[in-house]
């Protein structure tokens, strides 16, 4: 039983810098955070846990999907929320934003998956676009698979095909996580002790990370949490990615080192479309008009 109350109104961490130009896109992108731009917002409870949603526009339902230890607040600084023609919502992952924090890890892996089905069946939403950045673009992977009638198309971008190597990572993350108590701590402790960013650089790293909606002050057991769990969504086979039988468009910026995981996605998928982000690291990507463009062209076809 799913109750909904509303109110009106993998990481990848990359610790360089992205080049100082985008701040004028991160700051464009952050202008969009206005008052009125989330129609309904409120949350669910999915199997004891409060799951925070952002629900607005009309037409053809597009579901977004935030990356490891950010937030919903990474969409409307994309550019994609609101969008013309299409209703969005978007969802804080458990452990992440606004929604609940649980401590253990069992209560994370798949129960991820099951939070987007819940938030799409208390609104009401049969099936979706879903859109996905990193953790987000794992997850979206693995509810086309286990939940194929809940999918319209995807867009798997920042993470795609990850196997043995993400997974040992998200357990480093996962052990890292545990030795802290907040995320920024995390973040201090995996900064080169000699790099000292100038101030510039520092100021477009802060716009970069609170664009994606990551707060250095959230606690790291949560999180820790989150990233154990990880490997019971990621590592899908050859077998279960050929059943997406729907579109599927692949995103990642060429200076992602995700990047060849999403393009590999072509090696499964029937119906595949890659883009590459020319000079784009992880962070950077999803906040660069090309891929807000890459992102309305594949849903208006």
């Amino acid at each position: 039983m799913h109750t909904c109350h509303t109110t009106s109104r993998k990481a990848r961490l990359s610790l360089t810098c992205s080049p100082l130009a985008l701040i004028a896109a991160v700051t464009v992108g952050l202008a969009l955070l206005s008052t009125d731009a989330m129609a309904e917002e409120g949350t669910i409870s999915s199997d004891g846990v409060a799951i925070h949603f952002a629900d607005e526009g009309a037409g053809e339902t597009v579901v977004f999907l935030h990356s490891f230890a950010g937030s919903s607040k990474l969409w409307p600084a994309s550019g994609l929320m609101p969008l013309d023609g299409f209703r969005t919502i978007a969802i804080d992952a458990r452990g992440h934003g606004d929604s609940g924090k649980p401590e253990s890890v069992d209560a994370y892996g798949m129960e991820m998956i099951e939070d987007v089905v819940a938030v799409m069946d208390a609104r009401g939403v049969a099936s979706a676009h879903v859109v996905g950045y990193s953790m987000g673009a794992e997850t979206a992977l693995k509810l086309a698979v286990t939940h194929p009638d809940r999918v319209s198309s995807l867009v798997v971008a920042g993470s795609g095909w990850s196997g043995e190597e993400e997974a040992g990572l998200y357990g480093f993350i996962a052990g890292a996580l545990s030795e802290v108590d907040s995320f920024g701590d995390f973040m201090a402790a995996m900064s080169p002790p000699e790099e000292e960013l100038p101030p510039e650089a520092a100021e477009a790293m802060g716009a970069l990370i609170a664009a994606h909606g990551m707060d250095p002050a959230q606690a790291a057991a949560p999180l820790a949490a989150v990233s154990a769990s990880l490997s019971e969504i990621i590592s899908l086979d050859t077998t279960e990615l050929a059943t997406i039988e729907v579109p599927v468009l692949g995103i990642a910026g060429s200076e992602d080192p995700e990047s060849g995981n999403v393009a590999k996605l072509a090696e499964a998928l029937p119906e595949f479309t890659f883009v590459s982000i020319e000079g784009a690291d992880h962070l950077a990507a999803p906040l660069t008009p090309e891929f807000a463009a890459a992102v309305t062209s594949f849903l208006g076809d």
